[in-house]
């Protein structure tokens, strides 16, 4: 493996669901931009497919207050692998998985075989990083703040008495 590479850093949003900071909230930094959370809108070069796993998404993750204006590239490379794996499904179910060569008599594994493993992995690692797998949703939490809250922070700051 080369050096300098090692897991990938995880948000600051997500370690906040994560619950991160919750026995020491000092380790939280405190000059990290914060963006607006806001659903981007899908770009007009998506397919159907894609357009209509963009709203789902978008109604999912903006539900955990995780999603913002940045995320877009990555909310569209998603949606767009998501519908290509579709795609793949659609010309496996059609065409089998398996064919025979016509000269050699040797089973060979049809191409979007292959495509459809490939878009399943990308689909899953960007599912990952949005907290949309069973796995990293266990690791989720989230703590709804009452307006209450918000009050007290606005005239008194952070930290309760």
């Amino acid at each position: 493996m080369p050096s300098g590479q090692g897991r990938p850093r995880k948000p600051t949003a997500l370690k906040v669901l994560h619950g991160d900071f919750d026995k020491d909230p000092q380790r939280r930094p405190k000059a990290e931009p914060k963006p607006d959370l806001a659903a981007p809108k899908a770009p007009a070069h998506l397919s159907v497919i894609a357009k209509h796993e963009w709203r789902r998404i978008c109604k999912e993750v903006g539900a955990m207050k995780a999603l913002s204006l940045g995320e877009r590239g990555s909310l569209e490379q998603y949606c767009d692998a998501y519908s290509k794996w579709r795609e793949a499904i659609e010309v496996l179910k059609r065409e089998g998985q398996y064919g025979v060569n016509d000269k050699t008599g040797v089973p060979f594994e049809h191409p979007s075989g292959k495509a459809h493993r490939a878009y399943s992995m990308i689909c899953h690692k960007l599912l990952c990083e949005f907290g949309l797998t069973p796995a990293s949703r266990s690791r989720l939490v989230i703590s709804e703040e009452t307006e209450q809250d918000e009050i007290h922070k606005r005239f008194f700051g952070d930290k309760k008495a």
